[in-house]
């Protein structure tokens, strides 16, 4: 009689790319990435590790992988909406994308960009700048400071900076000599009811609102500069 093998069977399974970035996001969202590894995702897949490299190429081209996913979730917002009102919507699903996903979402940023899915939403940030007024020289700088802003933004409020203060936070500044700190002993108890859509809405507004003064300072010298010839 044969004897039995005791080495466990080997799981075979064949992979598809877009289900292992799914399954990879999943990870990551329950793991979080300092816990997240291509061994552990061979694991809840079933498969070798190496057979991720083999769609991916290493860990950063799974982890791009994984932020173009979420890029891809984003919708194409109505061309004929104001451009400030266009990128607002963008900024706001941006947000939503992030509060689902904080895990993966801190991945977005490691990239100038994720792959398809995020020329498709830089060409609606681009053409909503150009509309605004900016030049073509301009929108590289802007586009660049508008995603900073925005990810700052929504890295503060997963990080617990954009939040109500607490009881305790307010008792502690009691403790300070009011003539010390005059100002802070005045606002500080309005935080109590600070909520972070609030803050979302009107920094991204101002930003916008500071995106149409640059344009419009830009194109008052052309104006004066090459008067209409009657």
């Amino acid at each position: 009689m044969a004897q039995a093998s005791s080495a466990p069977a080997t799981r075979t399974r064949k992979l598809n790319k877009d289900e292992l970035v799914v399954l990879a996001v999943t990870l990551m969202e329950e793991a979080g990435a300092s816990s997240f590894s291509l061994r552990k995702l061979g694991e809840r897949v079933g498969c070798d590790p190496m057979a991720v490299l083999y769609h991916f190429k290493s860990k950063e081209g799974l982890l791009r992988g994984m932020a173009d996913y979420l890029t891809g979730r984003i919708l194409a917002v109505d061309p004929s909406l104001p451009w400030t009102a266009r990128l607002y919507e963008l900024a706001q699903q941006y947000r939503e994308l992030a509060l689902k996903h904080p895990q993966t979402f801190q991945q977005m940023q490691r990239f100038l960009n994720t792959g398809k899915a995020d020329y498709v939403v830089l060409e609606q940030v681009y053409q909503a700048l150009r509309d605004g007024g900016l030049s073509d020289a301009e929108i590289p700088a802007a586009c660049v400071g508008w995603y900073a802003a925005l990810y700052g933004l929504i890295q503060g409020e997963l990080g617990g900076l954009i939040r109500p203060v607490t009881q305790e936070e307010l008792h502690e500044l009691e403790q300070w000599p009011a003539d010390d700190v005059p100002m802070l002993r005045q606002i500080l108890p309005r935080f109590v009811n600070l909520q972070s859509e609030q803050v979302f809405k009107m920094m991204m507004e101002l930003i916008h609102d500071g995106l149409i003064a640059h344009a419009g300072k830009a194109a008052t010298p052309s104006r004066i500069n090459h008067p209409q010839i009657t």
